[in-house]
């Protein structure tokens, strides 16, 4: 009896510390960085050309936020608008190391999957792959509530307005992006275990220029 017991509290530690293991909590983002508002717009371009320097946890701290971070933890409200509040777009990040899902509300990431996935973002386009970190845009229909044409043509433009908040932020603290829509859909989907009702709309590469 004792050693089942002994036994079933191992493995409930064990369980846990890997749980733990699989979520990263990230440095609390940036409430000043970067260029203003009008010089981001000004400097705002699209690049091929990535260096390979990793960005620091700070830096996808600062970009994730930029995203779909938190601004206004009282009201659970975040950066980018979403119809009617419903935050249907999630964030999925890729590197080297893995595959991650941005958790804002704990601004931490959550690791989905193991190894360097960021071919499937790429696709055809080569250049995607050497970019250090890859966002993946993801419109979740079970938190829109509906996915008729009109639906999912709001999710398409909450989507847009999320890509544009990373263009912006790479605009203005020095880094390169470039939006895309080019992916390998049903690879990621399968890797990412996502359904019917979660679908990839954009991806944005994300590093230093070369």
């Amino acid at each position: 009896m004792k050693n089942k017991f002994a036994f079933a509290l191992l493995a409930t530690l064990l369980c846990s510390t890997l749980c733990m293991a699989q979520v990263q909590k990230l440095p609390a983002p940036a409430k000043s960085l970067g260029k203003n508002v009008m010089e981001a717009l000004w400097s705002r371009s699209s690049g091929t050309e990535f260096s390979d320097k990793m960005l620091s946890d700070q830096e996808l701290s600062n970009l994730l936020f930029a995203a779909i971070g938190v601004n206004r933890p009282a009201e659970g409200k975040i950066t980018s608008p979403t119809a009617r509040n419903f935050q249907e777009i999630r964030v999925f990040v890729f590197t080297a190391k893995g595959a991650f899902e941005y958790l804002n509300k704990e601004n931490a990431l959550k690791q989905v999957a193991k190894g360097d996935h960021r071919g499937l973002i790429a696709d055809r386009q080569d250049w995607a792959k050497t970019a250090p970190v890859s966002l993946l845009i993801v419109a979740d229909e079970k938190k829109f509530g509906s996915s008729d044409a009109k639906s999912k043509v709001i999710m398409g433009v909450d989507a847009g307005i999320v890509s544009e908040n990373v263009n912006l932020f790479c605009a203005g603290t020095g880094l390169m992006t470039r939006p895309r829509m080019t992916m390998d859909t049903p690879a990621i989907k399968k890797l990412l275990k996502l359904s019917d009702a979660e679908t990839p709309l954009l991806n944005n590469p994300v590093g230093y220029a070369k």
